[in-house]
């Protein structure tokens, strides 16, 4: 992993090489817009930070590498996140107010469905950000009925088709916080799946019976993209690494999983 890494951000930054400099700096953004169904609201939230990364690949490391070298195993990256305050961020020109430094978002929005919403950030050294995406449409899980007893290997989920989505997601929790089961999550762009048994088990292969909490979420634009992803590919915004994503997430289904 530590190798793989490595590699992954002397691609990323050409760090090693004459001239480079020693610290990549860049802001870093997580913004959503977001519709419930079941107990209806609408909010927006932004979070956003400047990413300071040391190089730590000089060229004597290159050249010399350290095999006892700890860089990266205490964190995933040599890199530090300062949020970014004061900015003014708007949704299709609705200001979202700062809750936080670095935080931003405005509960109570008229979201509609199959709707553009675009998002406008300016910092208060001039800097800005954009990016753009589609509510998706209303939809609804099929399948399975709330409350209902199941098998853990025989979960199957079906739901309703969304106009303007790009992805569904699929997650399965225990709806006991002090469960050891492990949970599940996967992205579809079909209206069905299985839900592995797995989900239903602790590290150790053993099945947990009980209360379980499925949800469907239906997804446009980035989302809940890891770090590294975002690092090496991007995101979705200009001006900035991160995603904005528009989501509908209908009411959560309750199960019960026993053998």
């Amino acid at each position: 992993m530590r190798a793989g890494l490595a590699v992954g951000l002397v691609l990323l930054f050409g760090l090693g090489t004459p001239g480079c400099d020693d610290i990549f700096r860049t802001m870093l953004v997580t913004a959503q817009v977001v519709r419930t169904l079941g107990v209806p609201s609408s909010s927006a939230s932004v979070l956003a930070g400047d990413l300071t990364l040391e190089n730590v690949f000089t060229e004597d490391w290159l050249e010399n590498p350290d095999p006892g070298d700890t860089s990266f195993w205490s964190l995933p990256l040599p890199a530090r996140v300062t949020p970014v305050a004061g900015a003014d961020v708007r949704l299709n020109g609705v200001q979202l107010g700062q809750k936080l430094p670095g935080i931003y978002g405005r509960a109570g929005l008229e979201l509609e469905y199959r709707a553009r919403y675009d998002l406008a950030m300016t910092t208060g050294d001039g800097r800005t950000v954009t990016a753009h995406g589609f509510l998706p449409d209303s939809f609804g899980i099929a399948g399975p009925n709330q409350g209902a007893i199941l098998h853990p290997d025989s979960v199957r989920v079906t739901w309703t088709h969304s106009d303007s989505c790009k992805a569904f997601l699929v997650g399965v929790q225990p709806a006991d916080s002090g469960s050891t089961a492990a949970g599940w999550a996967e992205s579809f762009t079909d209206t069905t799946c299985a839900v592995p048994r797995a989900a239903f088990c602790d590290s150790l292969g053993q099945f947990q019976p009980g209360g379980y909490v499925l949800s469907v979420m239906a997804v446009n634009g980035g989302w809940n993209k890891s770090g590294l992803d975002l690092l090496l590919q991007g995101g979705n915004l200009k001006g900035a690494l991160g995603t904005f994503g528009c989501a509908v997430l209908p009411l959560p289904v309750a199960l019960v999983i026993t053998e």
